[in-house]
């Protein structure tokens, strides 16, 4: 049987947080803090099974985030968000977060796997200080801290800014970026509550949404299977010129979303009018694209953390289908809804049986 516990249980204030109804376990966030958690180990025995993860939502100035939005005069259809069990409409504002993703995939495990659950944390919008535009504001106590599972920090302005939302992610084997087999993409923040419109970009789809900068939807600066700020991690405010040669080279020192993360998290715009990405979706399936070689990993800041392969292959026992993305649906912490298709188990009990009563009858009918 399914059997599942916090992977830390002191250092974090954490309880489990898990609603079984029948064949469904519902995974959601366990922690007081959005920015600091811990994952659930996750015993799964041999069957068939249905994962649907949801990433978290960006930092939003006007309390909630917008559905998926192709511009500021439309957004993907409510009967879409719905379908899905999304829980967003479409807002169109200024200075919104992005919402997260949502993904889902089918696989059936031929031997048992120990997986690790990455629930997040969303992103928020504040500020700590009235000290805008100094570089105190871009200190990292200061700053308004991402989401656990690697969303990018804001600055601390006196109007607010929104950080990014972190990774829904589900890993096997092992608890690292390396091993995740499912990751939902998170929304992007925004930047200050002022008219300007920096909003964020929803995350999800393996190609995720840049940011909006004056209301406009950049085209630039995304996130995709092999592209991004930062393998699993989004880009937080800086002071500083980027040391990411691919990241905005300039900030602006001023009120600067955090960006989302996902399999790639995405990067933010440093300005003050735009806000910051969405990061990426993935799944592995038989088509999946894999960075080649060692993959990098760095903190919100560009600074090296780790640098490994990726930990399976498309010959894999681990390959997923029925995979499905939708951007843009969610909004809070993020979620993981794991459904019991068959239980290998049960059926291999099931068939000893009518192979002992089989037996049995013909014993019955030899001796007769």
């Amino acid at each position: 049987m399914i059997s599942y516990e916090l992977v830390n249980k002191t250092g974090v204030s954490a309880n489990v947080n898990v609603l079984q109804s029948g064949n469904q376990y519902i995974f959601d966030y366990p922690c007081k803090s959005t920015s600091e958690c811990t994952d659930y180990f996750v015993h799964l025995p041999r069957g068939t099974y249905k994962f649907e993860l949801f990433g978290s939502s960006g930092g939003s100035s006007k309390g909630h985030v917008s559905s998926y939005r192709y511009s500021q005069t439309n957004c993907i259809s409510p009967l879409l968000v719905k379908l899905y069990g999304g829980n967003v409409d479409c807002y169109l504002n200024n200075s919104i977060g992005g919402a997260g993703g949502y993904l889902s995939a089918q696989i059936s495990l031929q031997s048992p796997v120990q997986a690790f659950f990455t629930l997040v944390g969303r992103g928020i919008f504040g500020h700590k200080t009235d000290n805008p535009c100094s570089p105190s504001s871009f200190e990292k106590g200061n700053m308004q801290p991402g989401g656990y599972g690697g969303g990018g920090s804001s600055s601390d302005h006196p109007y607010g800014t929104g950080c990014g939302g972190g990774q829904t992610a589900v890993k096997f084997q092992y608890n690292d970026l390396w091993h995740r087999v499912l990751v939902s993409g998170a929304g992007g923040g925004c930047d200050d509550n002022t008219d300007d419109d920096g909003s964020g970009g929803s995350g999800g789809n393996l190609t995720a949404q840049s940011w909006f900068y004056n209301g406009e939807l950049t085209n630039s600066y995304y996130a995709n299977s092999t592209f991004g700020f930062s393998f699993g991690q989004g880009e937080a405010a800086r002071y500083d010129d980027a040391n990411n040669s691919i990241s905005v080279k300039v900030s602006q020192r001023v009120d600067i979303g955090g960006a989302g993360g996902g399999w790639f998290g995405v990067f933010s715009s440093q300005s003050g009018q735009g806000g910051a990405g969405g990061g990426s979706s993935w799944a592995l399936t038989k088509d999946a694209v894999i960075p080649k070689g060692n993959i990098d990993s760095y903190n919100e800041f560009y600074y090296k953390l780790d640098s490994k392969p990726y930990a399976f292959d498309l010959n894999s026992e681990y390959l997923f289908d029925h995979v499905i993305h939708v951007p843009g649906i969610w909004e809070g912490n993020g979620k993981i809804i794991l459904t019991i298709i068959s239980n290998n188990l049960i059926q291999s009990c099931i068939c000893k049986i009518n192979i002992i009563n089989s037996l049995t009858l013909y014993f019955q009918i030899f001796i007769l």
